[in-house]
């Protein structure tokens, strides 16, 4: 039992590792709750491909063909304070989203923001690709304090999809001071062609520019409550020592929960990339535009051992600082299907690799 213990944690340490390297391809949400704090360190990652295709020779050719473009910066802010950044206001809108959208009390108290769009020419295509990292911290989410059933935390928030243009004010390497749309994929042709991106935004294809990047519905019903959630948890201490999760006191926890959504299977079903066709017709040329956003990867951690449970139709959690008797360390969560969930992680990444090429 000491050998298969060890195997277990062993291999839950690679693959835990692998996937969130995995992840940085993937439309993405990993949390870390710590219910005693009522703090909860985010990140929600929006990935996006779009292609538009033309003819060899073509004005829009001539203008991409053989150039590679990227726009990258990072910002940060609180709710209060953000140095110019517009990250208060970005904040203040996620917010009004999570309450009004989600039903959600979380509250983001701060966060950054790490913005990366490529732009990559070929002969006959040029192809867009984004990466939006928002992490945010969260408070507010513990609905209820310490009773014998345990704590009640919030996990609507989740599942936000923020449909508002967000606008901060970024110092970008080769493009100086610029106020950038992070949301809608207009933005990184707004501040590298934006002529193009004027053109696009009046022609049939100006739902794709504006599809936002930030949309994690995806981890939420109806496509993923939590009881279709993967669940494992550590029953020794050792994994939650390790994470910083073991708290002082008479009420510390025990345990880490680990919920994971993403790998395909019977009872979950098949997570496939979302595609989207449009064309435009710039200056009489017509030409075809393909959106692509990759399957969902989710993680969330908690400290104490955590059940899916709803209260007044919203979904929650409900921790305590030990498990019930009797139950196994690996919950739902067999170690085959870690390994599955490992292999999924490198398939997005092949996934991305292929697209990126095509």
């Amino acid at each position: 039992m000491k050998f298969q213990a060890t195997v277990f944690f062993a291999v839950l340490a690679i693959i835990l590792l692998t996937g969130l390297v995995g992840q940085a391809h993937a439309i993405q949400m990993t949390a870390l709750m710590v219910p005693s704090t009522d703090q909860a360190q985010v990140t929600f990652t929006g990935e996006k491909i779009i292609t538009i295709k033309y003819s060899p020779g073509s004005a829009l050719a001539n203008e991409f063909n053989g150039k590679e473009e990227t726009v990258e910066f990072t910002v940060n802010g609180t709710v209060d304070n953000d140095g110019g950044t517009g990250m208060t206001k970005v904040i203040q809108t996620v917010n009004d989203d999570l309450l009004n959208e989600k039903n959600s009390l979380a509250q983001i108290s701060q966060a950054s923001l790490h913005y990366k769009g490529t732009i990559r020419g070929n002969p006959d295509s040029v192809l867009l690709a984004y990466t939006v990292n928002f992490e945010p911290t969260i408070q507010k989410y513990v609905l209820s304090g310490n009773s014998q059933q345990g704590v009640v935390l919030d996990v609507n928030w989740r599942s936000v999809v923020v449909n508002q243009s967000l606008v901060v004010n970024a110092d970008i390497p080769g493009y100086g001071k610029q106020q950038v749309e992070v949301n809608y994929p207009i933005g990184l042709l707004q501040v590298t062609h934006p002529d193009l991106a004027k053109k696009l935004e009046n022609s049939q294809a100006a739902g794709i520019f504006h599809d936002p990047l930030l949309a994690f519905d995806r981890f939420g019903p109806p496509a993923a409550p939590m009881t279709i959630w993967h669940f494992l948890f550590d029953a020794t201490g050792a994994q939650a020592g390790a994470q910083g999760l073991l708290n002082e006191g008479a009420n510390a926890s025990k345990v880490v929960s680990i919920f994971a959504l993403g790998e395909s299977s019977f009872r979950e079903g098949v997570y496939n990339a979302v595609e989207t066709d449009s064309s435009a017709n710039i200056d009489g040329t017509a030409y075809s535009i393909h959106s692509t956003t990759p399957p969902p990867s989710g993680q969330l951690t908690i400290a104490g051992f955590a059940k899916p449970d709803t209260r007044q139709n919203a979904e929650v959690m409900v921790v305590t600082a030990d498990a019930p008797p009797g139950t196994t360390s690996s919950g739902n969560f067999p170690i085959q299907v870690l390994l599955v969930f490992g292999g999924m992680m490198g398939a997005i990444a092949i996934f991305i690799l292929f697209k990126a090429r095509k």
